[in-house]
Order: structure tokens, then sequence, then C-alpha cells
């Protein structure tokens, strides 16, 4: 439950809900917009340039859990061995879909992390998924109820959007489909951090960031 000027300019997506957990990502360059309890997701653009990078944000869905839902800590080292074990999960969910389609793996990235572990907290505050409009990187949001966030969040990305890119170009109309699956795979996105925080009816904010941003409009995801 949760997303440049130049030849790639942002573009911001509503964040969207689902069931029980709200997931989006944030566009860099993106004005912010409020997430909306929504079963489609939405893309607001800021600009209506050629090339633009466009942020997705997912639909909420909820995970049920046992024990009580814990915001990840972003570490300061990007080697695997320094991650803690949802950390892991989260980049491994999110490597196996780039290997699935080709593209290289994601390195974990200590100031990404730091920065949407910082971003997830200020979600809490506000009580609902807004995005950041950040203009240098990608962002995916994520709100539910878990004790694994980040993992559920990376998975819950893939598993509900991959089924609907097929490599076509990104275009202001398709992104709203599949967006957080693409920024995932995106061909030239080499890092992501992600963060999460409490709330104090149990919800988890989660927060992914990635360089270089992906979804940019004209262009394909590998």
């Amino acid at each position: 439950m949760r997303f440049s000027i130049g030849l790639a300019l942002a573009a911001a997506l509503l964040g969207v809900d689902a069931c029980k957990e709200h997931k989006h990502p944030i566009p860099s360059g993106a004005a912010p917009s409020s997430a909306a309890a929504t079963a489609v997701s939405s893309l607001i653009p800021t600009t209506s340039p050629t090339a633009t990078t466009l942020s997705t944000q997912t639909r909420a869905v909820s995970v049920s859990s046992t024990s009580s839902a814990v915001a990840a800590v972003a570490t300061t080292a990007t080697s695997s061995s320094s991650l803690t074990t949802d950390q892991q999960n989260a980049l491994d969910a999110q490597n196996s879909a780039r290997s699935d389609v080709g593209t290289a793996a994601l390195t974990w990235d200590a100031d990404l992390a730091s920065e949407a572990q910082t971003y997830a907290e200020h979600l809490v505050s506000v009580g609902e998924l807004v995005h950041s409009g950040i203009t240098t990187e990608g962002e995916n949001l994520f709100m539910g109820y878990t004790s694994t966030p980040l993992a559920d969040a990376a998975n819950d990305w893939i598993t509900s959007e991959k089924s609907k890119y097929s490599g076509q170009a990104i275009t202001e109309s398709n992104y709203m489909n599949f967006g957080h699956y693409t920024q995932i795979v995106w061909s030239t996105t080499t890092k992501v951090g992600m963060g999460s925080a409490s709330g104090s009816d149990g919800s988890v904010y989660v927060v992914a960031r990635y360089t270089p941003p992906g979804n940019i409009i004209g262009e394909a995801a590998y």
C-alpha cells in the first residue's frame, strides 16, 4: 500500500488504491499530486514535450500479516551483504523481473534509500500518498499492511502490471497501465533505493527511488 528537463521531462501519476494496499511511483520533475482510492491509475503530465519522464503509481492491495508493520531502515552501504532481508528480497524481485526481459541488474543505492526513507516518513505525517515532485529520479509509491513492505511492494508492482506490458513505447495514455513495472525494468535505470514508514493505524508507506529515471514518452522500457 503503499513514483527531465532536457531530453527527459517529468510527469506525475496519481496514486491508486485497490484493496487494502496503495502503491504509486513519483516521476522526476513532476508536480505533487494526491493519491485517490481508485482501481485505475491515472497520469497527470506537467508538461507535454516529446521526451517526458513519467512516474508510475500502483493500485492499493492489502497484504495481511500476523505481525505489525515495521519501517525499513536505509543502509549506508550498497553491498548486498549489508541489506536487511526485506531490502534484499525487494532488490532480488526487481532484478529477477529485469533478468526476465534482458536488462542488467540494479544495484542498491544508500543515498536513494535514505531519500526514500525520509519521504516515506513524510507520507506518514500527511496520511496519504502524494508525489514528491522530484525531477531527477523515478519514484514508485505503495501503502499496505504488512511486515515485509519493501518486498511486498516490489512484487505487487511486478505481478499486477507485467502482463499488461509487451514492449511498446510509453505514451501518456498507456503509461497508467504498467508504469510501476516499466520503471522497475527500464533498461537505462541502474540504481534503486527504498524506504518505508509505519502509521499509527498499522499502515506502511513505501517509497522506491530510481536513477536514472525511466518511463520516457516515446521510448520502450527495453
